[in-house]
């Protein structure tokens, strides 16, 4: 039945009163303390702060966190270069942790849980979530907004202000709220900084080979930027048996490092370094089968694609600032040089599939994990743990709540 524009408005303040309504019926069955680490402006470092949590709504969960990792998309958020719908917002996203609450409406989880927080919601009746394409979920659109998924909110800062939530996570906290389809149960054996990097950078680098370029054994691979989205895709493209696999970055001891993930050479990139002509030289002069721009795209995609060969493939995993509008490869370089271009979103995959089946490779020895985290880091000190991702000094840098 089609909606006329005054049953929509009447809809859309219906919908407004419940969210009221479910927020005061909330806030009187009693609200906890937690610490949390908010975002209150660009270029101001986060604000650990104690912030009022409100109960779950119907479809939601209470999540004591365990393991969140520092990834660069909240950096970008800190330097104002993505935008968010609000502020005070609490940052991360990468998450892993415990199930205390359930609300009445929510099914497959339990309190005792142990479950990874996915940055992209799966809604479950969209078109993409119906055909298992939960990465695309049409609700995507939402993640920086702040709201919860109902549009409501459930923390409050010491002002009594409303706080949103990163990704519809706001995983650096002690405690968070969120809906079920932000929920991936998992085995409670494994370690909580395992679950949190299954959450996002793992399925997003191993997921861009296996998934967007389809890497075949046998092929050549340059990556670009091997931190902790990097080094995935040299896992990736040494599980599915790729035969050269080059890892480039600034810092050499990123580069001994790759090796050990898999990596077959190593280029240290820098002022002066011609890296399509450097890449040619270890595959047999031309270029590489495929190309994945892991970091700063807008600055690593040309030499992307120039250092693939005819008919490569170009992958762009890493996010750019917003301001950056278009892409630095001509149409006619694609066109003459039969090449692809894609763009990776959480490996082109279905969360619900993908954080899984990360987390039973590790458990089957084929990728490791733990060795991605260089460093933890306590709550109190997340701020120097992004100093120390800007610096370079992490592969993965893991804040621990616990």
């Amino acid at each position: 039945m089609e909606l006329t524009r005054r049953s929509l408005l009447a809809l859309t303040g219906a919908m407004a009163v419940s969210g009221s309504t479910a927020k005061a019926e909330a806030q009187a069955q009693g609200s906890i303390a937690t610490r949390a680490a908010l975002f209150r402006g660009v270029g101001q470092p986060l604000s650990v702060e104690t912030i009022q949590l409100d109960p779950p709504g119907p479809t939601e969960v209470q999540v004591r966190m365990e393991a969140v990792g520092l990834c660069h998309t909240d950096l970008h958020v800190l330097r104002g270069e993505r935008q968010v719908g609000m502020q005070p917002m609490v940052l991360g996203h990468e998450g892993s942790g415990v199930v205390e609450v359930v609300g009445p409406q929510v099914r497959g989880i339990v309190p005792g849980d142990h479950v990874a927080l996915t940055w992209l919601p799966a809604c479950g009746v969209c078109r993409w979530c119906r055909g298992g394409l939960h990465h695309r979920c049409a609700e995507s659109g939402r993640i920086l907004r702040g709201p919860q998924f109902d549009g409501t909110y459930r923390r409050r800062d010491s002002s009594g202000r409303d706080v949103g939530s990163m990704c519809l996570v706001g995983a650096f906290a002690e405690r968070t709220v969120v809906d079920q389809t932000s929920v991936v149960v998992v085995d409670r054996s494994l370690p909580f900084e395992v679950v949190a990097l299954a959450a996002c950078s793992v399925p997003g680098g191993v997921g861009a080979v296996t998934n967007a370029a389809r890497v075949q054994k046998g092929d050549s691979v340059v990556v670009i930027g091997v931190g902790g989205d990097g080094m995935n895709v040299v896992q990736g493209a040494r599980l599915a048996g790729a035969k050269v696999i080059i890892a480039v970055d600034l810092q050499a001891w990123k580069l001994d490092a790759a090796r050990t993930f898999g990596a077959t050479h190593g280029i240290q990139a820098g002022p002066g370094v011609d890296l399509p002509a450097r890449v040619r030289e270890l595959t047999e002069g031309i270029g590489a089968d495929h190309a994945f721009a892991c970091i700063d795209p807008a600055a690593t995609l040309l030499d992307a694609s120039r250092s693939t060969a005819i008919g490569g493939t170009v992958v762009m995993t890493g996010l750019t600032p917003e301001s950056v509008a278009t892409t630095p490869i001509s149409p006619s370089e694609l066109l003459r040089g039969h090449k692809t271009l894609i763009g990776s979103l959480y490996g082109s995959a279905s969360q619900r599939t993908g954080v899984p089946e990360m987390l039973r490779l590790y458990q089957r020895g084929s990728l490791k994990l733990r060795e991605l985290v260089s460093r933890t880091y306590r709550l109190d000190e997340v701020n120097q743990g992004y100093a120390d991702l800007t610096a370079g000094k992490n592969l993965r840098g893991v804040v621990r709540l616990s």
